[in-house]
């Protein structure tokens, strides 16, 4: 692979921001690439705070409390007294979410043997191969070559730095484990040295104020333990460092078991068994597994300039300009990172994917399920990583389970429900503690947003297997609980009262600014969506009869439709409202664009079109990422690069908490650091390259001029048809070159409509069979032709 799969630097990291990310699924390292002493920072994606007592931690609302708060909300938003509303919701408000944590630190100490003070170096070079997921560190120390090479080992579950001197004196090499949690037990061997950790009971978020935000405790139960242990092979010019990390997490949900030695002996055995097989042995198994996902896909958008990535992105006048390769860099490493972030038998990619070097991230570093969370996995299919996903799923399962318990408790409701954060606890209420805007802590839709995923995983090819084992069961439990939260006003239509629309307020036209109101568009969106995925699971499993079903149909055709305010936009509320903040960063109005599939006529384009113009072009990192993606669905390549450019923006220079950009590592800033700017990222280039939601496959629909021509391969359209396609760009657009299509789900079989430009095709695709037509063959349809 070419320089595009590669982010090199010419010095060490000298902040986490410049440290590279290696990962297995579950072990997060980052690595700094120092010449003395090279660091890694250590993350285990199941170590979190606290347990399933947690959500217990603080009284419970009392049912009897949660319906009082909830009439006297609906109360006080009929009589037009948004306010009282808001304070009545804070009455339901419980804790926070638990807290994911850094695990432990690696320090390798490099000294040439006879050398007396500090030593030369030179020819320093540090790089990320995306293409085998391979950090290396290269340089001259006194004159002789000194190569570290680490890699993160998913089959095998360790990480394995292997030191490689060409001085023949040889080199000493000291190794140090330690780790920011409380280490309950050191143990030292003649081979290397474990670490037994216990984890906090609790950690608050770090926009909370508590005099003790970190906290322990000793009770059997209120917190996991772990450990890390580390095993070292010394040779005279060559030491390998073999390590792995466990924790007593049992499942999403599930209570932990076993104690910090339980643990260490599991990375006992595993390290062990790795110093067995060998670093070669492991490596080569490590690039077979890799390169089975990773090299799946590959754009290409010009050549790359032989230039430090961090000199790259400060580049004048932009970047882009003289670097479009840039863009299919930041695709390759989406897509790397997911894949070292959320592997089956792990845990979700939270909100800095499995990578945190801070006991109070910003957030709790946890899941943000009113966009963040789904942005993570948006580009799962599209992006040919449906092996990612199991770990979401099972997450929409524990909260299936906790959050039945909500919504009895709170709601005194049938189904599940979840709100705005969660963990890997599964925690399912309302957060805040009562002292917060129920614009983001009233939000309960999670369910709703959340089974989309399971639903995009059927739309794309998933077996009848899937469709009644996994997914029927959650997505019929959500709506069963939207069936009873919805109600019923005068004109017989159904809505959601008390409603927000995630972390937007609006403003009455006497001046009241408010939080919590009638019907928010994103609410009967989600829910609309949710009972016609209902409608067409039960269809498709012969339960027409199903009670829910049944009931989520009638519903449906009561929900409200669109509206468009006076502005021509689309409206945001069921009511015509302003905004304290017109240009917030959420656009929860236009989920119908995305990640919906709704039809849009020439009245609703345009109404969308202008709610993104009238929002504006700046803000946060995942934001532009969203507008990216909504742009490229509306067909608005021009839109596309004013976006891309703001995204491509050096975080060197401060604009403020609501403006990002890339930090030097190529890690997207909300700011801070908030990895699914990311993955949405890869998400939107996919979108703009091709598109398959709108019942046939689009090739071509809003390619940014920055793409002045290049290929992609690998691509995957509804409902399971691999797409590769090349394109040139003349003074007006970029034109098909050539493409070609694979089924590779049962579903992908038969005949399927694709258009480009205007024309339109009809190809006859078979199991495994590509199938390629070129630019003339589009321009002899008329309009269709058969293809297969």
């Amino acid at each position: 692979m070419t320089s595009e799969h590669e982010l090199w630097f010419d010095r060490p990291a000298e902040a986490w921001t410049e440290a590279l990310p290696l990962g297995n699924g579950i072990l997060g390292a980052m690595v700094f690439g120092g010449t003395r002493t090279e660091r890694f920072q250590l993350n285990d994606g199941r170590a979190w705070s606290g347990s399933p007592r947690s959500e217990l931690a603080a009284p419970q609302i009392e049912p009897a409390v949660a319906a009082e708060a909830l009439a006297m909300a609906r109360t006080a938003i009929a009589a037009g007294d948004y306010p009282a509303a808001d304070e009545a919701l804070r009455r339901i408000q419980h804790r926070y979410s638990q807290t994911y944590l850094p695990f432990a630190d690696l320090a390798i100490t490099v000294t040439p043997r006879g050398v007396v003070g500090e030593p030369e170096i030179a020819r320093y070079r540090r790089s990320l191969d995306l293409a085998t997921a391979t950090h290396t560190t290269g340089f001259d120390l006194d004159g002789h070559a000194l190569v570290v090479r680490s890699f993160t080992s998913h089959a095998s579950g360790v990480l394995v730095v292997e030191i490689e001197s060409a001085d023949p004196s040889g080199i000493d090499v000291a190794v140090e484990v330690s780790s920011p949690l409380r280490v309950v037990e050191e143990r030292l061997t003649d081979e290397g040295a474990a670490l037994l950790l216990r984890m906090p009971s609790d950690v608050a978020p770090s926009h909370d104020i508590h005099e003790h935000p970190v906290r322990y405790s000793d009770e059997p139960g209120d917190a996991m333990e772990g450990a890390v242990v580390v095993h070292v092979q010394r040779e005279a010019r060559t030491v390998r460092v073999y390590l792995a990390t466990e924790t007593t997490f049992s499942g999403i949900g599930q209570t932990p078991v076993g104690n910090a030695a339980d643990a260490a002996a599991r990375a006992a055995d595993r390290v062990a068994l790795a110093a067995e097989l060998g670093a070669s042995a492991i490596y080569a198994r490590h690039i077979v597994d890799h390169a089975r996902l990773y090299s799946r896909v590959e754009l290409d958008t010009g050549a790359s300039p032989d230039r430090p990535t961090d000199h790259r992105i400060t580049s004048q006048p932009h970047p882009l300009d003289t670097d479009p390769a840039l863009a299919a860099l930041l695709f390759h490493y989406g897509r790397y990172l997911l894949i070292c972030s959320s592997r089956e038998g792990g845990v979700p990619a939270n909100l800095q994917g499995i990578w945190n070097d801070s006991l109070q991230p910003a957030w709790s570093s946890n899941y943000t399920t009113n966009i963040n969370l789904e942005m993570n996995y948006w580009m799962a299919e599209v992006g040919n990583l449906a092996e990612c996903l199991p770990p979401l799923f099972d997450l929409i399962d524990g909260l299936a389970v906790t959050g039945a318990a909500t919504a009895r408790q709170l709601y005194d409701a049938p189904g599940w429900v979840a709100h705005h954060n969660t963990d890997v606890w599964a925690y399912s209420q309302p957060v805040g503690l009562g002292e917060h805007d129920p614009k983001w802590s009233f939000w309960p839709l999670a369910g709703a947003w959340l089974v989309r995923h399971l639903w995009e995983r059927i739309l794309h090819g998933a077996d009848d297997g899937f469709v009644r084992d996994r997914a029927w069961a959650p997505i019929r439990g959500a709506a069963e609980f939207y069936l009873s939260w919805l109600v019923e006003m005068s004109d017989g239509t159904l809505s959601t009262v008390p409603s927000t629309s995630p972390e937007n307020q609006f403003v009455t036209p006497d001046g009241v600014i408010g939080s919590s109101a009638v019907s928010s568009t994103n609410d009967l969106l989600a829910i609309a969506d949710l009972f016609e995925i209902v409608g067409a699971m039960a269809s498709r499993l012969g339960l027409e009869g199903d009670a829910v079903a049944r009931a989520a149909a009638s519903a449906r055709r009561r929900l409200p439709g669109l509206r468009i305010s006076a502005s021509g936009a689309v409206q945001e509320w069921l009511e015509d409202l302003d905004f304290p903040d017109p240009q917030h960063r959420h656009l929860s109005q236009l989920y119908f664009l995305h990640p919906l599939d709704w039809p849009i006529d020439e009245k609703l384009h345009a109404a969308a079109s202008r709610t993104l113009d009238l929002r504006g072009d700046e803000s946060t990192g995942w934001s532009l990422a969203w507008k990216l993606i909504m742009r490229a669905r509306l067909g608005q390549p021009g839109k596309v690069s004013d976006l891309m450019r703001l995204f491509f923006r050096d975080m060197a220079v401060d604009r403020g908490p609501w403006v990002g950009g890339l930090y030097p590592n190529l890690m997207a800033a909300h700011p801070p650091f908030s990895i699914d700017g990311n993955f949405g990222f890869v998400t939107a280039v996919a979108e703009c390259l091709m598109q398959s939601h709108a019942g046939h496959i689009e090739l071509l629909p809003a390619v940014p001029p920055e793409f002045a021509s290049g290929s992609v391969r690998g691509l995957v359209a509804r409902p399971g048809i691999e797409v590769s396609l090349s394109w040139k760009r003349d003074a007006a657009a970029a034109r098909l070159v050539d493409a070609t299509f694979t089924a590779v789900t049962a579903a992908g079989t038969g005949r399927h409509v694709v258009r480009c430009a205007g024309a339109e095709l009809e190809l006859k695709l078979e199991l495994s069979v590509p199938v390629t037509v070129n630019a003339a063959e589009f321009a002899r349809a008329e309009p269709r032709e058969l293809i297969g």
